[in-house]
């Protein structure tokens, strides 16, 4: 297990920068469900919440296995999603594009959903196979389901849905910088010439953000004079501040660059021959922040060995699992260089580097011991479930899936509500909401009333592979030890006495005005709405 972060980042030679002790830690219960949402996307069972209720030290363990769980996988594309921003309810080419699709709309949302997650996917089973990051700007492979393998140039694996696959066109082994669903995602014109898709790994890999450097087009030629702008990049001091970088490394990407951005045969295949074209447009040599390149196959190792690179790696493992943004300058600076030592330490490794933020100090946070309404605002210490979690959630708890003519109604908006229900759209709104919302509460109070009622009917019908929320006839004590019980499967606490009698007081009053099954509908989703259950 790795070491308390406490003792860690007191080592004066780590940071003079102490660790808050602001930080007031969750009781293990309510750690242990944050864990296991986190990693897992599902509710740790009450066997696990009795462990670790009688032996808090159980944490690290448990952790550990469900690091290893199936399941983290798939949790582990949740969360880059929100990061990389791949997801999205639109490309400039749609599935009615391929004939093999265009037949029915209900193929319109896998189709969506397996571009944007092409990426995401090879990510994930790197750290989930324990190799090194590195290995995403480095590996041949890609990842592909059975959709991507019948409209791309892919040899996949063989098996069902996402396996390990090879492109077939020519294009170099640099993982996700030579995706489909990377470049589709992040598109460049004609004119841009690769230069916004720079702006975006550069963010993406080593935390380097062009974007958000003051710009001033006061003193420069207009933007519609090409020619004048174009030699403005080449000399202008003001704007060679970027674009010394920006445009060698543009000049790398060619390769995707795209006569028209809109035609199908464009954007699916590499264009290897259009390689030299780089220099040639831009009147730059490829190169990587001044380190020369022969050429795209180069890029990859180069991000790979800059310095930047594990810094960022360790950057962004913490930012997932905080839910927030991290203060690189400020009190979470030596945490950040000690999860940076996990990863040199451990290989070049994420899935270590995950684990050791689960011990951090912020991580670990319920609540903060201060005045400073700064503090306060940048660091919510309750995280709110965002609908792609609650989904995987809800599945798993009660069966309840929802979807509408192919499309998963929390985890998209082109007919679904995942921005209204506080979500990320990969496009307009690229950060999940930190507090609740109007919209937020009200989709929660629906998702709640549909699973719970079909959870109850379940139940009730005695279905083999009913979730066993209720029980048919409970009266007395027996009501009130199921009703506890529940309460602590799904929120992690122990109900006192108080909330306890509510509960039992609300199902028999329900059930005296209409029947049983109301009634467990009712406790259902009362309990699915809590602020305890839709946070973590």
């Amino acid at each position: 297990m790795i070491a308390l972060w406490l003792a860690c980042a007191s080592d004066p030679g780590v940071s003079d920068s102490p660790v808050p002790e602001t930080y007031v830690e969750l009781p293990a219960p309510r750690l242990l469900r944050r864990m296991s949402l986190d990693l897992r996307g599902v509710l740790p069972t009450v066997e696990e919440l009795d462990r670790v209720e009688a032996d808090p030290d159980a944490l690290g363990e448990l952790r550990d296995a469900y690091l290893a769980d199936p399941r983290f996988e798939e949790r582990l594309v949740d969360l880059l999603a929100e990061r990389w921003l791949t997801r999205v309810d639109e490309f400039l080419i749609g599935h009615n594009e391929y004939p093999e699709l265009a037949t029915a709309r209900e193929n319109e949302f896998p189709h969506q959903q397996a571009v944007g997650e092409e990426p995401l996917r090879l990510m994930a089973r790197v750290v989930v196979e324990d190799r090194p990051w590195t290995e995403v700007v480095t590996t041949d492979q890609t990842m592909a389901n059975e959709l991507l393998a019948s409209i791309w140039p892919l040899e996949r694996e063989p098996g069902e849905g996402w396996q390990p696959a090879r492109y077939t066109d020519g294009r170099p082994a640099v993982g996700v910088l030579a995706s489909n669903g990377l470049w589709w995602r992040y598109y460049t014109t004609v004119s841009n010439y690769n230069r916004g898709r720079v702006a975006a790994i550069s963010e993406l890999l080593v935390c380097t953000d062009f974007l958000s450097r003051p710009v001033s087009l006061a003193q420069g030629p207009a933007i519609t004079d090409t020619e004048a702008l174009a030699d403005a990049l080449r000399d202008d001091p003001y704007c060679l501040s970027c674009h010394a970088s920006i445009d060698p490394a543009a000049a790398a990407l060619f390769g995707f660059w795209v006569a028209n951005e809109y035609n199908r045969d464009e954007v699916d295949n590499y264009h290897p021959e259009r390689e030299p074209q780089g220099a040639e447009r831009l009147g730059v040599e490829p190169a990587w922040f001044g380190q020369p390149l022969a050429g795209l196959h180069e890029l990859g190792p180069a991000i790979a060995a800059d310095s930047r690179f594990a810094s960022c790696a360790a950057r962004s493992a913490a930012e997932m699992l905080w839910r927030r943004e991290a203060d690189v300058t400020g009190p979470d600076a030596a945490v950040l260089a000690q999860l940076r030592e996990v990863y040199l330490a451990g290989g070049q490794r994420l899935k270590p580097v995950l684990a050791a933020v689960t011990d951090t100090p912020a991580y670990r946070a319920g609540a903060l011991d201060t005045d400073d309404p700064g503090r306060l605002e940048a660091e919510l210490t309750h995280r709110l479930i965002a609908p792609q979690l609650l989904d995987t959630l809800l599945q798993d708890l009660t069966g309840f899936s929802w979807t509408l003519q192919g499309f998963e109604q929390l985890r998209n908006d082109e007919s679904g509500y995942r921005v209204l229900g506080g979500g990320v759209d990969g496009d307009y709104v690229t950060r999940a909401q930190k507090v609740p919302s109007l919209s937020q509460v009200a989709l929660q109070e629906r998702v709640a009333e549909a699973a719970a009622g079909l959870a109850v009917q379940r139940d009730l019908a005695g279905d083999a592979q009913a979730p066993g929320l209720v029980e048919a006839g409970l009266e007395g004590p027996a009501l009130e030890a199921h009703l506890a019980q529940l309460h602590w499967r799904l929120l992690a606490t122990r109900p006192d006495a108080e909330r306890l009698d509510g509960l039992v007081e609300l199902f028999l009053d329900v059930r005296d005005l209409e029947d049983e099954e109301q009634a467990w509908k009712t406790l259902l989703v009362v309990l699915l709405r809590d602020p305890e259950f839709v946070g973590r």
